[in-house]
């Protein structure tokens, strides 16, 4: 185990000290390099989680700055610690870690310097850790593909042999490397009488299409999506049995060498989307059946004056099931802060206080999306709330930031956006990189026309204001960042208004013992609270 730390202690000296003004990517880059180092000196090495914290520090420089020259430094220097870690570990999934950062260094930042150290590192693991020779040649291949003038690629071919000069000769042309060709892993589904999503987790992107078939002689109605460049894993199942409101199975087969098509059969022809999402790759499709007439009042009133009123205020709509999503959890810590807080902890803490206060206040049903420290997949968040047709959707999160100075109080809402603060909250939340968030706003222009936008920026608008209104009756300088939107992969989907609440900085010392207090994570929960019955009442306007 002591001969990690000389390593460790390599890799350091390599890094570069820059004399002129630091930009904030660098000064969070050369913060978390000082950790290291004292972390390195110190007999802290013996403790896993001293490792993970120090680890932490880089992995929030590449999420914060993503385009940033310190992005792929950061990630690298994530990945060599948790290899380093698992020499005091000898815990598998440690390694999986490393690999998973040195992965997105090569796919995300191809054209780094640092790209083809990735690829050469990973290798040395699964050569040497892992037992696995024919990965590791692979990634080898690739080295040599990809960066053949490169140091590593150096260091992988054989020394020349002494021999006579050969003849001149033209040398031939370089062949370019084949498209990367993405394997079928895994089929997920969650399904309900009127709705269904269905995700094919792949190895890597690929192209899509999507298609729909009425029935035709004897054939019941089908959605067909064919991928590209793609194989099927020779452990799937040709055919997965369902049978739901909407759907009956999924069939999958090599539809050509270089195409999978994915077939879902219905019940009967439905209105349906697919769309792409990153980190990791896969594709959604989601059937959206129709949805049960709403909620009226028997003797609806137009309601007074000249006001404008939303469709909901006008048909009088009542709220009988509010889901309530608990950023984060599990493997997922979410953002740490000072005094050890940990985002995963709090916003189960305040999850369980709000649906207590929504029950009292609104006698409503309240579903959580996890009442443990559990990892829920974000695809899977947005799913749970179609599925058991809430009539909200709030997704609790604590927001962090390399300035300790920032704090405050902001929701969001789903839609699009050019803010730069918005988007960085957004890559904290989603842990996926800024090209994943470009798709994200591509994504939206599919499917912004099927969410209610308008509901959500109402309600997103009351639990700011009462959020806000609520705090500052018993704390000193409650910041109002405001309203915003922002794409938010846990919203995308969602058939209700659906918002996500940052509640406070964790990494502002201020807020940070605030959010030691259960009684400040209570007001939290009755702020949140009061902004939705505000909501609620809002739109049951129209009284018989």
């Amino acid at each position: 185990m002591k001969t990690l730390l000389p390593v460790l202690w390599a890799f350091l000296l390599l890094l570069p000290v820059s004399t002129r003004a630091l930009t904030p990517s660098e000064k969070a880059f050369l913060s978390a390099k000082k950790e290291l180092e004292a972390f390195s000196r110190s007999s802290k090495v013996r403790y896993r989680r001293y490792w993970i914290r120090v680890i932490n520090r880089f992995r929030r420089v590449y999420l914060r700055y993503p385009e940033s020259p310190e992005a792929p430094k950061a990630l690298i220097w994530t990945a060599r610690l948790y290899r380093n870690l698992y020499g005091y570990s000898h815990n598998r999934h440690d390694l999986e870690e490393a690999l998973k950062r040195y992965r997105m260094l090569w796919e995300h930042y191809p054209r780094s310097p640092l790209a083809d150290d990735a690829l050469f590192e990973a290798a040395q693991i699964y050569r040497d850790l892992l037992k696995d020779p024919v990965t590791a040649r692979r990634l080898e291949t690739l080295i040599l593909e990809r960066y053949p003038s490169g140091d590593m690629a150096a260091r992988l071919r054989p020394p020349p042999k002494e021999s006579p000069p050969p003849e001149k000769k033209t040398p031939p042309e370089p062949e370019p490397p084949p498209q990367k060709t993405a394997t079928v892993r895994r089929i997920r589904h969650w399904s309900g009488e009127d709705y269904s999503r269905v995700v094919v987790d792949l190895s890597s992107r690929v192209n899509y299409q999507d298609h729909a078939l009425k029935a035709h002689r004897g054939k019941p109605p089908r959605v067909y999506v064919d991928l590209s460049p793609a194989r099927l894993s020779p452990y799937l199942k040709p055919e997965i049995p369902i049978q739901d409101g909407l759907l009956t199975r999924v069939r999958l087969g090599q539809y050509r060498p270089d195409t999978v098509r994915v077939v879902l059969d219905l019940k009967s022809l439905t209105s349906y989307r697919t769309f792409y999402l990153g980190d990791p790759p896969r594709v959604v499709i989601d059937l959206l059946g129709e949805s049960p007439p709403p909620r009226k009042k028997e003797v609806p009133l137009k309601p007074p004056g000249k006001k404008h009123y939303s469709l909901a205020q006008q048909l009088g709509l009542k709220i009988h099931r509010i889901v309530v999503d608990p950023g984060h959890g599990g493997h997922d810590p979410g953002a740490l802060g000072l005094y050890g807080l940990r985002e995963k902890d709090i916003t189960l803490k305040v999850s369980k206080y709000l649906a207590e206060e929504l029950r009292r206040c609104l006698s409503c049903e309240v579903i959580l999306t996890r009442k443990k420290d559990l990892f829920v997949p974000l695809i899977k968040r947005s799913a749970i709330a179609n599925l058991k047709k809430a009539d909200l959707f709030v997704s609790i999160h604590v927001n962090a930031s390399p300035n300790r100075r920032s704090r405050g109080i902001e929701t969001y809402y789903l839609s699009f956006t050019t803010d730069p603060e918005a988007m960085r909250v957004a890559a904290l939340e989603n842990a996926v990189s800024n090209q994943s968030l470009s798709d994200l706003q591509n994504l939206l222009k599919k499917i912004l026309r099927n969410t209610k936008i308008e509901e959500s920026r109402r309600l997103a608008r009351e639990i700011q204001k009462h959020l806000v209104r609520k705090l500052s009756r018993r704390y000193r300088g409650v910041r109002n960042l405001g309203v915003k939107k922002a794409p938010f992969v846990v919203l995308v989907g969602t058939r209700m208004p659906a918002v996500l609440v940052e509640i406070s900085f964790i990494t502002n010392p201020t807020e940070a013992r605030r959010l030691r207090s259960e009684r400040y994570l209570r007001e939290v929960a009755r702020g949140i609270a009061e902004g939705i019955r505000a909501y609620v009442n809002g739109i049951q306007v129209a009284r018989p």
